[in-house]
């Protein structure tokens, strides 16, 4: 009988929270009821009424690095899975990159392109790659990181070699 009492004094306390309207914070003024949406049709997300223009993330200039010669040397980077090969909008890492392109196919590394100004000189930069990812990325932390000054080079877990 006790058992039955304290339940029902339970009850009694939060039926009132069990059934209560929802609070409202703010209200901008546009708020519809639920019920008054069709059913069909619940949630409508409408574009922003700001929008801007798609980021190309261009230009990208990484002064830390210069087209050059890289001397090969070994690094010991294990979290890195799949090799990064570097790259600017020189004539320099274009040859390399259509010169290496097979090796950089096998290895399936990814591209970087650190001193791009413009969307031609990124797509001729592609277009070497031959269907190899190449991205725009201002490459101060890598370049600090690795201790790297010029490219193009290639940068494995264990390796950074031209």
């Amino acid at each position: 009988m006790c058992q039955k009492k304290r339940v029902s004094i339970l009850l009694f306390c939060i039926s009132p929270i069990l059934i209560a309207e929802p609070v409202v914070i703010y209200d901008s003024g546009n708020t519809q009821s639920l019920q008054s949406l069709p059913k069909t049709i619940r949630y409508q997300y409408a574009p922003p009424k700001n929008t801007q223009p798609e980021f190309t993330g261009l230009p990208v200039s990484t002064p830390l690095m210069t087209p050059g010669r890289v001397q090969s040397r070994p690094i010991n980077r294990p979290y890195l899975n799949q090799p990064v090969f570097i790259v600017g909008a020189d004539d320099l890492s274009l040859t390399w990159l259509k010169e290496h392109r097979e090796q950089l196919k096998q290895h399936n590394a990814t591209g970087i392109a650190v001193n791009i100004n413009t969307q031609q000189q990124l797509e001729q930069l592609v277009q070497a790659a031959g269907g190899l990812a190449v991205n725009p990325v201002a490459g101060a932390k890598i370049a600090r990181q690795l201790s790297l000054f010029h490219y193009p080079v290639l940068v494995s877990s264990t390796r950074i070699e031209q």
